[in-house]
């Protein structure tokens, strides 16, 4: 009986919070603001790959539609959306890797033709005059790196007060699976298999054309099937989250700092195999500076369901009743964002007045 009875003031003081809190971010005031989101990866109307982007604005109360705000590709891979001819209040770079197409026209991720554009140096160049003009920027992953033009990369590295080194690295459940691509920079035949990680030099806005050198480490010079990022977005409860995807290793320069890390969890041997390529187990995961966030990794790609975005302070409660999935998106993707719709509203005046 006094069991059941500790379960019913449990459940009813739950219910409660999720009211108040729904309530709460009912009467947060809208931040309508004038986006410019460049995302190639989009392939149909559901903008599912990147759907959490549209699910955080929602919980800082951002509105956000696919059609006026969004630049890219859409379903097919048809452009979709004009570049902007005013400065936006806030601008989120989430993908420029794009969408390909198999010898078919069908969709497909490892396809050979590419369908999607590119930022070419003219949009870079007006990205970097409305970062240093007040607008805050949220940046990812392959940025810097092909397909984006050299000239257009050097001047987005400029923008982010930052420098790639070329090298990118993801962990991998099946290297008898590694695409074609990559398997032709391996030993033929190709002789791994099982769970590993991958690391790849590609071409940089720096260095010229990359040597496309490929390391492989298997499970067995691992310590854990994926990397941590350590650390946290500002604004962010730091913390250690497992990162399954993309991510490359970039240099800070300037004023820029690093809030997190991007920790490999590989054995002895493996860091010796990654030294020897002049490679660090850790590395630069979130880069800050007073108008840019960057994050190193494919973040926005997380298919975690963020179910409390509209409760004001979901974020929290979801850390309390879930597991390791949701780590990233509270230590990173959530504040990061926070972060940008706040530096745009603190910057508002500053673009006013052209200073």
């Amino acid at each position: 009986m006094a069991l059941a009875k500790v379960a019913s003031v449990f459940l009813a003081s739950l219910a409660m919070a999720v009211l108040i809190t729904n309530v709460w971010w009912r009467l947060t005031p809208s931040r309508d603001l004038d986006l410019l989101v460049y995302d190639q990866s989009v392939s149909d109307d559901g903008f599912r790959e990147h759907a959490i982007l549209d699910q955080l604005l929602m919980y800082h109360r951002v509105p956000f539609t696919l059609g006026e705000d969004h630049i890219g590709a859409a379903p097919g891979g048809e452009p979709f959306g004009d570049w902007p001819t005013e400065q936006p209040d806030a601008i989120v770079l989430a993908d420029t890797y794009g969408v390909y197409v198999d010898s078919f026209g069908e969709i497909d991720d490892l396809g050979s033709r590419r369908v999607s554009g590119v930022i070419d140096v003219e949009q870079a160049d007006d990205l970097e005059r409305w970062i240093g003009a007040g607008t805050p920027a949220y940046g990812e992953f392959s940025l810097f790196t092909a397909p984006t033009p050299l000239d257009a990369a050097a001047v987005l590295e400029r923008s982010f007060s930052l420098e790639s080194t070329g090298w990118v690295f993801t962990a991998v459940e099946e290297l008898a699976d590694v695409s074609p691509t990559l398997r032709s920079l391996g030993p033929t035949p190709w002789p791994y298999e099982g769970r590993g990680f991958l690391a790849v030099h590609v071409t940089t806005a720096n260095g010229g054309e990359g040597s496309r050198e490929l390391i492989v480490l298997t499970e067995d010079q691992l310590t854990a099937p994926f990397p941590d990022v350590i650390g946290a977005a500002p604004g962010g409860i730091s913390g250690d989250a497992p990162f399954p995807r993309w991510f490359s290793w970039v240099q800070p320069i300037g004023d820029a700092e690093v809030t997190a890390w991007f920790d490999l969890q590989v054995t002895e041997e493996g860091a010796e195999v990654l030294a020897e390529a002049g490679i660090p187990t850790s590395l630069p995961a979130v880069i800050t500076t007073d108008r840019t966030l960057y994050f190193a990794g494919d973040g926005l790609d997380d298919e975690t369901p963020f179910r409390l975005r509209r409760l004001k302070g979901g974020s929290v409660l979801t850390r309390l009743v879930t597991g390791d999935e949701f780590r990233f998106v509270y230590t990173v993707l959530e504040p990061a964002i926070g972060w940008l719709v706040e530096r745009s509203l603190e910057l508002a005046p500053e673009r006013a007045t052209g200073s």
